[in-house]
């Protein structure tokens, strides 16, 4: 057998999504532990998730999708767009989403095919893989499997690919825009029949969505959580949010959303929410941060709300890895308020690895990070509901005694959810061992002369 050779195929549009984060972790701790592993980029690149000694490489570019039949031609005059710094290119996705939108509709088309209209995209793929000894391919989300199935059925290169489910009902969303969502869930159900492992789920409960809107065999299905890195230095001091948010005060309490300010995250829910406590005479302030990946209308809007119901709140963009780590250590709580079914809940975990509480809906696989053994690190809210949000947000305010019982289960809780788990689990699910087997010295000059 050929010793394992792990690529990632990811795929991003640019912003920090929990589904590249995962993979990248992922990768980075198979590197870590000693087995080979490369990272091919599919629209966009995040090369900064990515350690130092694994080898990366652009499979295709966004521009790929420019227009309804794959360019390559664009494909190629797309390699002067990405020497422009990642930030601009972040900056100019946020701010033109119809751009965005039309590329992922036009690579849906091809995924929709079954990669069989990108053809050359499939070549390019396996001449990678050959290239590299790729054994075991890793595509961020299921819906891109299309393409590695399609490179499996070639038989030019021996290898198998592991299908993960982290997000497609948001693909699908592109698909009944171009009236293919039956094809679309096809598609899905034919790259797991493909893979000779189980497909990996989230969350129990994205496990039980994928079953029931798209049609996917349950027993093809294994739950396996994301992973976080828990802190290993102490609590960041207070002094580090002081670039950003200058007039935010140690002595005053103040809760935080971090993730995408995009509609189905229910921003506009933790406003009311904030209002009505302080109608209530509760003080506190409100953090609100991070990028887009749909545009920024949703964001313009929420700071129009926060300026109608004259709360003040702190609104930025994406800020800094000390500066997020310093909101999740000094934050009175975390606050995720979805609206959507959360496949996971990767910024509840990594708040909860901090000793702060988190407040989720009582929804999807984000309700399920918060408990685990009978111990809470956070609390739930009826989801939709902005008057239970604000009730479970005074609690988590006003109880000292709440609040320390939550810190204090919090850092337990989340070391269910580490990166170690993580790659443990797939490991097990691939049939290989935590590591590498240490590569035998030959015993003598002859040996060494046969191998």
């Amino acid at each position: 057998m050929l010793d394992p050779v792990f690529a990632f195929l990811a795929f991003t549009s640019g912003s920090l999504e929990g589904a590249i984060i995962r993979d990248m972790r992922l990768a980075n701790a198979l590197h870590r532990r000693g087995w080979r592993v490369v990272v091919y980029w599919m629209m966009e690149r995040n090369a900064e998730l990515v350690d130092r000694g694994i080898p990366q490489r652009m499979l295709c570019g966004g521009l790929r999708y420019q227009f309804k039949r794959p360019s390559a031609l664009m494909d190629w005059l797309g390699g002067a767009v990405r020497l422009l710094p990642p930030a601009t290119r972040r900056t100019f996705v946020q701010r033109h989403p119809a751009y965005v939108d039309r590329l992922m509709t036009n690579c849906c088309r091809s995924i929709c095919d079954g990669g069989q209209s990108d053809p050359a995209l499939v070549r390019r793929l396996l001449r990678l893989m050959r290239k590299d000894g790729v054994t075991h391919l890793l595509p961020t989300f299921a819906m891109i499997c299309p393409f590695a199935l399609a490179a499996k059925e070639r038989r030019t290169h021996s290898f198998d690919y592991l299908v993960t489910f982290q997000g497609e009902e948001l693909f699908a969303n592109y698909a009944q825009r171009l009236g293919r969502l039956d094809e679309y869930h096809q598609r899905l159900r034919e790259v797991v029949g493909g893979s000779p492992w189980p497909s990996i789920a989230v969350s129990a409960d994205y496990a039980r969505r994928l079953t029931a809107e798209m049609g996917i065999d349950a027993a093809r299905l294994t739950v396996i959580p994301p992973g976080i890195e828990m802190p290993t230095r102490d609590r960041p001091p207070f002094e580090a949010l002081r670039r950003k948010f200058p007039q935010l005060r140690p002595d005053r309490p103040f809760v935080t959303y971090l993730g995408r300010q995009d509609s189905e995250k229910g921003i506009d829910l933790l406003l009311y929410a904030v209002k009505m406590l302080r109608e209530q005479g509760i003080d506190l302030d409100l953090v609100v941060c991070g990028g887009t990946s749909f545009g920024e209308r949703y964001r313009d809007v929420l700071v129009q709300m926060s300026q109608h119901l004259r709360l003040g709140t702190y609104h930025r963009r994406r800020v800094p890895d000390e500066v997020r780590d310093a909101l999740y250590a000094h934050s009175r709580c975390i606050v995720y308020p979805s609206i959507h079914r959360e496949p996971f809940g990767l910024v509840a975990a990594e708040a909860m690895s901090h000793g702060t509480p988190v407040l989720v809906p009582n929804y999807g696989g984000v309700a399920e990070v918060v408990e685990v053994g009978g111990r809470r690190g956070g609390l739930t809210f009826n989801v939709w509901d902005s008057g239970d949000l604000a009730r479970q947000l005074r609690r988590l305010v006003c109880d000292d005694d709440l609040h320390r019982e939550l810190s204090a289960n919090a850092r337990q809780v989340a070391a269910n959810f580490t990166v170690d788990r993580m790659a443990d689990r797939v490991l097990e699910l691939l049939g290989l061992p935590p590591r590498p087997e240490p590569t035998r010295a030959p015993a003598s000059a002859a040996e060494a002369a046969r191998t």
